[in-house]
């Protein structure tokens, strides 16, 4: 059954069919940044108006893409072109230094101050457990 146009020659229910498929792919987008790691993390971040520079994502995106150190809190700052500090908890000293090896393997890194604290508290991932 054909639509019937209206005077202009548009057939209503388009620019409706046109909003609705725009409103999925906005809420496609939104949730999954909503529901990965980064996405939440970037989400809060550009909430609190924090930028960072080139270098701290850098290090971010290689803590985030690791199955342990992307679920531990961890800050990345640049005190300076190319040196960084690395912050938060980690559940075991092997962790801690995990993470300053990798950061220091990142591109434009000279130099990571380590300033990651061990919180018992927090889970040891299995294969780490002695």
């Amino acid at each position: 059954m054909q639509e019937e146009q209206d005077a202009n020659g548009a057939r209503p229910g388009l620019a409706l069919r046109i909003g609705i498929a725009g409103a999925l792919g906005i809420g496609a987008v939104v949730s999954g940044l909503v529901v990965s790691r980064r996405g939440r993390r970037l989400v809060r971040e550009a909430w609190q108006g924090r930028r960072r520079t080139r270098l701290e994502d850098r290090v971010l995106d290689v803590f985030w893409g690791d199955p342990v150190l992307g679920r531990r809190d961890l800050e990345v700052t640049e005190l300076e072109p190319g040196v960084i500090a690395v912050s938060g908890g980690v559940a075991a000293a092997v962790e801690g230094r995990r993470a300053v090896r990798l950061a220091g393997e990142v591109r434009d890194v000279r130099d990571v101050e380590d300033r990651i604290e061990v919180d018992s508290r927090l889970r040891l991932p299995r294969r780490l457990q002695v």
